[in-house]
């Protein structure tokens, strides 16, 4: 007796679960996702103001990227190699943001990421 309520109770977790996710599925597929890409540029663009370390401007590069939007993560990324011309991650970015669009971009960021670090350049 005790097995079945055990049993019928994680099927209805179970289903539950499943009940969740298919929601989530469906509003993504109805254009939820772009509010969720506009919530994390927001909240990356919140903690940059809280934080001076250019990670957050990276990670928004890489958001816009995915995005379709490689123009915008390019200029991002740049602006952040003219803070910051030896930030090795951001060549790093540059090169990932830019492959497939920039090819000069893409060489100059190899090339300085070379120049940076000349034994950890690993066939960039």
């Amino acid at each position: 007796m005790v097995a079945r309520v055990v049993l019928v109770t994680v099927a209805a977790v179970v289903l539950a679960w499943l009940g969740v996710m298919e929601r989530d599925h469906r509003l993504f597929i109805r254009g939820a996702g772009a509010s969720t890409f506009a919530r994390a540029d927001s909240d990356l663009r919140a903690s940059g103001l809280l934080n001076p370390d250019s990670q957050s401007d990276l990670f928004r590069a890489f958001r816009l990227k995915y995005a379709g939007r490689w123009q915008e993560a390019v200029a991002m990324v740049e602006r952040v190699l003219r803070r910051e011309p030896d930030n090795l991650y951001a060549w790093n970015a540059l090169v990932m943001v830019a492959q497939g669009r920039d090819p000069a971009a893409v060489l100059r960021a190899r090339a300085a990421a070379r120049r940076l670090d000349p034994l950890g350049a690993r066939g960039t």
